[in-house]
């Protein structure tokens, strides 16, 4: 079920995250607020269209570790996909 291959992806996410050396606090805590929400979103079962807008700000605050941490560049993906699956 795409959900649950959502949440077990976030879990990755986060691991990966937890491994990440940010250089600003501010960052650390915009990645870690969008991946709460899609977390919480989730398990409320309250993800609809137009939450889209929660994986855009994640890939946004994650931009510049695309070179430095591929890893988290594609777990971030693989949200996106998988939100798409489910209609997000």
């Amino acid at each position: 079920m795409p959900k649950e291959e959502l949440y077990r992806t976030l879990q990755e996410l986060r691991l990966e995250l937890d491994k990440v050396h940010f250089d600003n606090e501010s960052s650390r805590d915009s990645v870690s607020q969008s991946v709460t929400r899609l977390e919480d979103k989730l398990r409320q079962e309250s993800l609809m269209s137009g939450d889209e807008f929660i994986v855009s700000e994640l890939t946004e605050a994650l931009q510049h570790f695309e070179e430095t941490h591929p890893r988290i560049t594609d777990l971030v993906g693989r949200v996106s996909d998988l939100l798409n699956k489910i209609g997000i």
